[in-house]
């Protein structure tokens, strides 16, 4: 029983001890392959400079000394392979043509690749604090949210992710010029995605920095298999098909061209009065290291890339396309009993294209998958609830305004004069206010009670002045 409630004890939230604001196959980039060369630099390293990475056969007459010199020789001055069943070639060029140049440089190869796959990450660290929006903070908020047990706790964090996430929304919106927005739409979101013009106003700001983030992740994942046939030679990127046809054909897996252990190194001592010249050849234990870890590093870089280009795709998926927005933000609102989907299906649209946009559910989507559904479930769904407050404060005062208009022209053409007909206006009680399709920003507590207010002491007067323009009409 004891082994149970540990194991009902253990979620991801529990396990997780790495802050996240992306994906898991973005972890997989800049985390899990950053560790693996990282290891694998330390292991080469401690071969190269704790053990014995080369041995050569020397001569007989050869003191150790003489041996130890050969070996620190070519180790540094680089061996050359050809396979054993051909001759050497008498020229020295001929031989130098086909040098192995990598071996002393394998740690530093495998620490630049683990630069390359941690750089994406610092990109996206360093643009996505300039939106205004912490994401790292916001998630460790959830996690908290789903680990802590009291109420007021609870409720303290879920208003810290509220505020921010609403503070984001509003200053955004509070910028946008909506008339621009909506005459030039097509033209914005052709160069968005033509040429990732973003802009935080917009609010697809997160959303343009994450795919170019993730556009790095893809290229550094296809490039560093051109980058390592440049280091290690021999059509590299071909490697990993090698090893698959050898397996199937079962072959023995003894010498290949790409990590040879055995080597040739050509060197020469001065004498008095003469030139020795020796042709030596050497075993490259450290290639047996290099073979293995080479191996991993190809099939893990084709893997890499194949995840990263489906989460690409359908992270591309999820937040361009219109439909599958509002079904995501739909869901959640399901859940709970604030929504009605057969009275407010289109509200739910302006609050999802128009309040939220593109960076509103990038956020909650990212919540989604590094925290919990039910906090994401949560945070919509008092969002939508502070959405339809402010929509109805809003909307409130243009409603009376266009019932006062409409009574004050009854009354008057009621009374024989015919205005509306001399003004030439027809159409007048068919008179309807256009609302903005963009919904306001959010609005603090203080100017909540303000309107309020101020919709209380308004109405009566404007009552009172309808009254006493239908007198003097009737005069």
């Amino acid at each position: 029983m004891e082994l149970v409630r540990q194991l009902a004890g253990l979620s991801v939230s529990n396990l997780r001890q790495f802050r996240d604001d992306d994906s898991y196959v973005d972890r997989l980039s800049h985390r899990y392959t950053t560790t693996i060369c990282v290891v694998f630099a330390i292991l080469v390293t401690t071969k190269q400079y704790a053990g014995d990475p080369i041995d050569c056969w020397v001569p007989a007459q050869f003191k150790p000394s003489y041996e130890a010199y050969t070996d620190s020789y070519c180790w540094i001055a680089n061996t050359y392979y050809i396979p054993i069943d051909q001759e050497l070639p008498d020229e020295e060029s001929s031989r130098r043509s086909k040098d192995i140049l990598y071996y002393q440089w394998v740690p530093f190869i495998l620490l630049f690749q683990a630069f390359l796959f941690y750089f994406p990450r610092v990109v996206w660290r360093t643009l996505n604090v300039r939106s205004g929006l912490d994401l790292v903070n916001l998630v460790d908020a959830a996690i908290k949210y789903e680990q802590v047990e009291q109420y007021e706790s609870r409720d303290r964090i879920m208003s810290y992710l509220i505020v921010n996430i609403e503070r984001y929304i509003s200053a955004r919106a509070q910028l946008t010029r909506h008339h621009i927005q909506k005459r030039f739409s097509c033209i914005r979101r052709f160069f968005q995605l033509c040429f990732f013009c973003s802009n935080r106003h917009y609010g697809n700001y997160l959303v343009i920095v994450y795919f170019l983030v993730k556009l790095m992740w893809l290229v550094n994942a296809l490039a560093q298999l051109f980058l390592l046939n440049a280091f290690l030679g021999n059509e590299y990127y071909l490697f990993g098909f090698e090893v698959i046809e050898k397996l199937f054909k079962n072959q023995r897996w003894t010498e290949n061209r790409h990590f040879p252990k055995v080597t040739y190194c050509d060197f020469k001592i001065r004498e008095i009065g003469i030139n020795h010249f020796y042709t030596v050849q050497c075993v490259l234990r450290i290639n047996l290291f290099n073979e293995v870890i080479f191996i991993i590093q190809w099939f893990w870089l084709i893997s890499i890339s194949v995840a990263t280009i489906y989460d690409f795709l359908v992270w591309l998926y999820h937040c361009t396309v219109s439909r599958e927005k509002i079904h995501f933000v739909k869901r959640h609102l399901g859940i709970m009993s604030s929504f009605n989907p057969q009275e407010e299906r289109q509200l739910a649209r302006e609050f999802v294209l128009h309040y939220l946009k593109d960076d509103g559910v990038f956020v909650t989507r990212l919540l989604s998958v590094n925290s919990s559904d039910l906090v994401v479930t949560e945070i919509i769904n008092q969002l939508w609830t502070r959405f339809k407050t402010v929509n109805r404060l809003y909307t409130a005062p243009l409603q009376s305004q266009s019932a006062s208009s409409t009574d004050n022209n009854i009354n008057t053409s009621t009374l024989g004069t015919n205005l509306n007909y001399q003004n030439g206006n027809t159409s007048i009680n068919n008179y309807r206010p256009r609302l903005s399709r963009i919904p306001p920003p959010p609005l603090p507590s203080f100017l909540h009670r303000t309107l309020q207010q101020q919709l209380i002491h308004e109405k009566p007067e404007n009552i009172q002045d309808t009254s006493t323009s239908a007198k003097d009409t009737d005069v």
